[in-house]
Parts: structure tokens; C-alpha cells; sequence
């Protein structure tokens, strides 16, 4: 959704970018995931999120609210203030943002 991975690695893309693996989120582990990942990609200077990646079970519907911030220009800011269910797979996505929020030093 958006910029991609290929996009940053040629350059045509400028974005930071943050890989959280699903094995690290308390309902994946409930349900024996342990593999997939959340990507999030934003722009180095305001923090606006430009992509995402979700390769998990149902990522059809995890990678709703990343296209929701892409389209919205919702920044990872925005988006790590977002209130989750917990535990919950879509957890991973604000966490994901969160971190690299924190990556960022945005004000």
C-alpha cells in the first residue's frame, strides 16, 4: 500500500522505515503466529505516513487502517496515539508507529 521497500532501495522513494515482526505481539503468540511482519513507511521530515506492508493471516484486513493513514496523510504521531484493542493483531501496527515515532525525534 503506497511507497514499497523496492521504492526506498532505488531511491525513487525517500522514507524511513520500520519492520516489526508479528512474534513480538501478545495475540499473535496466543494464536501460534509466529512469523509476518508490519511495515510502516514515513517521510524522514514530518513523520506522514506514505506506505505499509502486513504480511500476516488476515492481512487483508490489518492493512486497512495503514491505507486509511496513507490516504488521510495521518502522521506516525497520529497514528501511534490511536487506541487498540489488547491484545490484538492490529496492535502491532500502532505499536509499529510508535517506534518509529520514537526513531524520528519528531516534535
Amino acid at each position: 500500500m503506497g511507497v514499497s521497500q523496492a521504492d526506498v532501495d532505488s531511491g525513487k522513494e525517500t522514507a524511513n522505515v520500520l519492520n516489526l515482526p508479528l512474534a513480538t505481539n501478545a495475540r499473535a503468540k496466543m494464536q501460534g503466529i509466529s512469523e509476518g511482519f508490519v511495515k510502516i513507511f514515513c517521510r524522514p521530515d514530518s513523520g506522514v505516513i506514505v506506505g505499509g506492508v502486513v504480511v500476516a493471516p488476515k492481512a487483508s484486513e490489518l492493512i486497512f487502517s495503514i491505507a486509511l493513514a496513507v490516504e488521510h496523510r495521518l502522521t506516525v504521531d497520529q497514528m501511534s496515539q490511536t487506541i487498540t484493542v489488547y491484545p490484538s493483531l492490529s496492535g502491532s501496527i500502532a505499536e509499529a508507529a510508535r517506534q518509529l515515532h520514537q526513531t524520528q525525534n519528531l516534535n
